[in-house]
């Protein structure tokens, strides 16, 4: 019958447990549920439930000692169709001003938040990326080494679902972390049949 070790077994010795697979496997996983955080990806668009989020991401980076990367992902901008028909079209230097402009201020948004996380005594760093929100919240899960995600369930719109499913759903979804999505109290589940 194979056996598995088991390290530490409370009185500082290694122990092997002959037993059937499934009970080892079993004892083996015991020992090891209580996970550890070292690198917390917390990901914001600067809403009041990304906040709250936020606020729980530092909650757990203060009791395990990890360091919170602050994630803001700015979606660009629409392609506008301009037709002569319709008067005067927006220029694409004033589209790209504008982004620009949104850039500079989400940056200066996520610097306000790192900076106090670390007044609070917590290692942390900001990252803006441009693109589809949840796949750059996946994206930057994977390069920054993250241990756990965390995300609003609301994004600045307040709904739940678009379309193609909520952000937070998607990464959920797809994600190869744990990942944690926190629902503002005042938000109250709707069931779509209700009326």
């Amino acid at each position: 019958m194979p056996s598995i070790l088991i390290r530490g077994d409370g009185g500082g010795r290694d122990s092997r447990y002959r037993a059937p697979l499934a009970s080892q496997l079993t004892r083996a996983y015991m020992v090891r549920i209580v996970p550890t955080f070292s690198r917390i990806l917390a990901a914001t668009d600067f809403s009041e439930d990304s906040s709250l989020a936020l606020s729980y991401a530092e909650e757990l980076a203060q009791k395990f000692g990890a360091e919170i990367t602050v994630l803001h992902v700015d979606q660009p901008l629409a392609p506008v169709m301009a037709s002569p028909d319709l008067g005067p079209a927006m220029d694409v230097g004033a589209m790209s001003r504008i982004a620009e402009e949104q850039r500079v201020i989400a940056q200066r948004e996520l610097d306000k938040i790192v900076q106090r996380l670390r007044d609070s005594g917590l290692k942390a760093k900001s990252l803006l990326k441009v693109g589809s929100p949840f796949l750059e919240i996946l994206h930057a899960a994977q390069t920054e080494n993250a241990d756990l995600v965390v995300l609003g369930t609301h994004g600045r719109t307040g709904l739940a679902h678009v379309l193609m499913g909520s952000v937070a759903e998607r990464v959920v979804q797809k994600c190869h972390l744990p990942v944690l999505t926190v629902r503002h109290p005042d938000r109250k589940f709707k069931h779509p049949l209700d009326k």
